[in-house]
């Protein structure tokens, strides 16, 4: 049954006597004689027993299936206060065995404590401030008024960080520990001991884990819910499938795929799932039906989204509940899903040599990247470190690894309860994994194993062989798999041997002046004396002798937070840049694989300075790199080349010879000399968020610099590819010239139109602008009269933007799309649906008014910027939508808009295109910036 109201099979547990927490129709139930009571949704009523012998109790609230490998005749509840009876020990080792979604209270009649179930997915908040803890975060935040979390304070990082929220107060209770209300603190209960299942074989694991699952299971089918599980073309859902297959008459499965594959990245996907599934289909007799993306107007969508901005405080998959919702409209629907199986899977690069804190707190900064610049580096330390505290990381942890202990307790203890939070709208769900003991048991591999899946194959295996059978994420079948491998090993008698790397390195400076070094080893390092911005670095391996794959390992020792920005790494082929990461990010190895070179093919590993280091001998020792284990292998031709890397983040689509790369903190550190005259030249502008492609021309005497700003890219001319609109012109116009390539439009998400609106969080517009204007400096534009912006539609709305950080200059547009939420609407959802979490026009227009309107940016400035506005009126869009927002903001800030000329054309033929070449030579000769 849909659920329209607020918290679903949520609860709140408060003071006896303060009923405002209390949502209307809740029940209530008394704690004993604590003083506190437990108020909760009519979909679930808790079960409370007493413990025999004493004053206590145990609450069971939710959904709660005992998985345990010992059958019990009662119920989950009963057999915890039959435990708890006998001692803590038999109470925590009955909590592990316990599956569902749910919570749990041992109680006497001066407090309790509270325990999450395993893997933390039904959410459990807490205030010490207003006396709550309930399920829901804005259970609590509406009851009682807690300071909201500002970006100083790490609101951006909160969801992947340890308990913050958006309110500080209030915190979230994480797996594997219990809050004692006595005192509000928390207490780590688990892990225990050793792995109990380390020393078992597989047979016994995958046996325990099978039997366990198979008593859940029984359970859940026993309360009559309708069970639904999702099918796709992965591993996790497919194990899932095989582990249930004794049950497989009661589940209906189903597969979301899009209507049509437009081509895009997400609807191959999508088409390639529906090819797997349907061969799924055919191995096994399933229940199954597809509901389609992309369905609009479904019944209850605007009640469904007013509920959901209460049960949860992030936005996940929300545009899938209504499709939930409308797809299974019964009473007590439970969905089956498999999200734990990647606690066991080794996911986030648990290995060997990271379990300390020193390593767990760069994960836990990567994790966090959010806060990074808006939160000061000292209070992200200390906020660290309170968390070790606090969850007990620094404790013995019993040779359990950190990493996986912190992706067990910070991502599926907060990221994916929120989105079951959400998904409550439509049904329950229940993680058949959600277990501590077959999570355990996931965690008795090697680190090798698990990082291959190799349980959950073998689970496939025992339950169900067959579906082990069918391509995981891949067209082609098992067979066809091992077939092309041993084909590509046989056809040309496959072969490993070295790839030697050149002897010498060769160190390229700013003016262009190049010069080798011999390190009589196999190390690779910025000079001291060249450690300038802009300055390259570059050692080779020898070329290929034939078609086939280069692999070799980057080892750079040095690694702290303070030193990103300052180098480079980057792995280039042909001279072409295909990878790049921060020097400083990591100290382990970088394991580099190049499939599908060709004879005379040579990959090379560049370091590029993007701080002033000169003479500085640390620095030169930090920039030091060891390049080891260069191998080829020949294999049968590949039909284009692919890079990888086990570097997070250090692919793109995009790289030419010869780009400046710079941090863009230090543009300015550039010189004149990186730019010869009448010679356009690459800058890639590097940010935290994404790199900026940039276009310069330096002319011969010229003291004035336009900014040409790009509208729409063509992606199917430019393959994301950056593109610089209208830099053939360059020698026409006799100012320095700075073409603006938009980062979304570039890539293997790129777009055509993105209006400076990277993500959610990052918009390119300041940093563009921090980069122009320092470039412009360079080229001797250094006063702001000196700058004009030039930008026709989208480019007009960049150009405008730009102004904003830089209003003394002038700006001139064509046919601007002021607020770009009211263009053409594919355009616009693209971007929503790929960059901005597929947010509505109208609530992106009420929750970033400056971003979405540009003249909303230029109301807050204090003085009148100088604006000329072409209009074309013959252009319907123009005409009705952006001229008429024109004219209404001349008349709101007559101030601000005295300075904005309008100038008003009619051209039938050219629609809302921009003028043509002549013309806007014209106009931008005739405006050029006086000094």
């Amino acid at each position: 049954m849909v659920a329209l109201h607020p918290y679903p099979r949520g609860f709140v547990i408060h003071p006896e006597d303060d009923a405002a927490a209390v949502p209307a129709q809740w029940s209530r139930v008394r704690l004993g004689a604590s003083g506190w009571a437990f108020s909760h949704d009519h979909f679930r009523v808790p079960e409370v027993i007493p413990v025999e012998g004493a004053n206590r109790w145990v609450l069971v609230h939710g959904l709660c299936l005992h998985a345990g490998l010992e059958e019990i005749e009662v119920s989950p509840a009963e057999h915890l206060a039959r435990m708890a009876a006998l001692g803590e020990r038999e109470f925590l080792d009955a909590l592990d065995s316990l599956g569902g979604r749910h919570v749990i209270l041992l109680g006497d009649n001066h407090g309790f404590r509270v325990f999450n179930d395993a893997t933390g997915m039904r959410s459990v908040y807490f205030s010490e401030g207003g006396s709550l803890v309930a399920s829901h975060l804005r259970l609590i935040a509406d009851a009682h008024p807690h300071p909201i979390r500002n970006d100083e304070q790490g609101r951006q990082g909160a969801m992947a960080g340890w308990d913050r929220t958006p309110f500080v107060g209030i915190s979230s209770l994480l797996p594997n520990h219990y809050l004692d209300v006595a005192d509000w603190s928390v207490r780590r209960f688990y892990p225990r001991e050793t792995n109990h299942y380390e020393g078992w074989s597989t047979a016994r694991k995958v046996e325990a884990f099978r039997d366990m699952w198979n008593r859940e299971m029984r359970h859940l089918v026993a309360t009559g819910s309708k069970l639904v599980m999702s099918l796709t073309g992965g591993a996790d859902s497919r194990t899932g499938l095989a582990l249930s297959m004794d049950h497989v008459d009661d589940i209906e499965l189903f597969t979301y795929t899009a209507k049509t594959n437009t081509g895009d990245k997400w609807s191959k996907s999508m088409t390639r799932d529906k090819h797997l599934v349907e061969e799924i289909k055919a191995l096994a007799p399933l229940q199954h039906r597809y509901f389609h993306v992309g369905t609009k107007n479904l019944p209850r969508t605007a009640e469904i989204n007013a509920s959901l901005e209460k049960n949860t405080w992030q936005s996940h998959g929300r545009w899938l509940v209504p499709h939930y919702a409308n797809a299974y409209p019964q009473d007590d629907v439970v969905h089956l899903r498999g999200n734990a199986y990647e606690i066991g899977r080794a996911y986030w690069g648990t290995n060997e040599w990271n379990d300390d804190l020193e390593s767990l707190q760069q994960l836990y900064r990567k994790r966090t990247k959010r806060d990074k610049g808006l939160e000061s580096e000292e209070s992200r330390a200390a906020d660290f470190h309170r968390g070790v505290r606090r969850w007990e990381f620094d404790i013995p942890l019993h040779g359990f690894h950190r990493w996986d202990l912190f992706y067990w307790e910070t991502r599926s203890g907060r990221w994916l309860a929120e989105i079951l939070n959400e998904t409550d709208v439509a049904f329950e769900t229940c993680v058949p994994m959600n277990v501590r003991a077959m999570v355990e048991i996931s965690l008795a591999f090697s680190i090798q194993e698990r990082s291959e899946g190799y349980l959950f194959s073998e689970l496939i295996n025992s339950g169900y062989p067959v579906l082990n059978f069918p391509g995981k994420n891949d067209y082609r079948n098992l067979y066809e798999q091992t077939r092309d491998e041993r084909l590509t090993a046989t056809a040309l008698h496959v072969a490993e041997s070295p790839l030697p790397l050149e002897p010498e390195f060769t160190v390229t400076t700013v003016a262009g002046k190049t010069h080798s070094v011999n390190p009589g080893n196999e190390n690779i390092h910025i000079p001291r004396e060249d450690f300038v911005p802009g300055a390259r670095v570059e050692r080779s391996l020898r070329t290929a002798p034939n078609s086939g794959d280069v692999t070799f390992t980057l080892t750079s020792p040095y690694c702290h937070a303070k030193a990103e920005g300052h180098w480079l790494y980057q792995i280039c082929v042909d001279r072409r840049p295909v990878a790049r990461w921060d020097g400083a990010a990591r100290r382990r190895p970088v394991h580099v694989t190049v499939s599908g070179v060709t004879a005379g093919t040579r990959v090379s590993i560049q370091i590029l300075a993007l701080r002033a280091h000169p003479g500085a001998a640390s620095w030169e020792t930090a920039s030091r790199a060891r390049i080891t284990d260069t191998i080829f292998t020949e294999r049968i031709p590949r039909q284009s080349l692919q890079v990888a890397t086990d570097m997070p983040g250090s692919l793109f689509e995009y790289g030419e010879e010869g780009v400046h790369t710079v941090h863009v903190d230090h543009v300015g550190d550039l010189t004149t000399d990186s730019f010869a005259v009448d010679s356009p030249q690459r800058v890639d502008v590097v940010t935290t968020n994404c790199v900026i492609p940039l276009l310069v021309v330096r002319r011969a005497s010229a003291q004035n610099t336009v900014v040409m700003c790009n509208g729409a890219v063509d992606q199917d001319i430019s393959d994301g590819r950056p593109v610089f609109q209208r830099s053939t012109w360059w020698q026409e116009i006799n100012q320095n010239q700075i073409y603006v390539c938009d980062p979304a439009t570039v890539g293997d998400q790129a777009l055509s139109l993105a209006w400076g609106q990277y993500s959610l969080k990052y918009t390119v517009i300041p940093d563009t602008s921090r980069a122009v204007q320092a470039l412009a400096c360079l080229l001797g534009s250094a006063h702001p009269n000196q700058r004009a912006y030039f930008g026709s539609s989208a480019g007009g709305f960049i150009a405008l933007s730009l102004l904003f950080h830089d209003p003394h200059a002038r700006a001139l547009v064509n046919n601007a799309q002021f607020d770009w939420t009211r263009w053409f609407a594919p355009a616009v959802n693209s971007l929503r649906r790929k960059r901005l979490g597929n947010r509505l026009p109208a609530d992106l227009r009420k929750k970033y008014p400056q971003r979405t309107n540009v003249l909303n940016l230029l109301s807050t400035l204090s003085m009148a910027p100088r604006v000329d506005y072409w209009v074309n009126l013959a252009s319907e869009h123009d005409r009705e939508i952006d001229y008429p927002e024109f004219q209404r903001f001349k008349k709101q800030f007559p101030q601000i808009a005295k300075n904005m000329r309008c100038q008003k054309y009619k051209d039938a033929n050219a629609g809302h295109n921009p003028m043509s070449k002549s013309d806007t030579l014209e106009l931008i000769s005739r405006h050029e910036p006086k000094n």
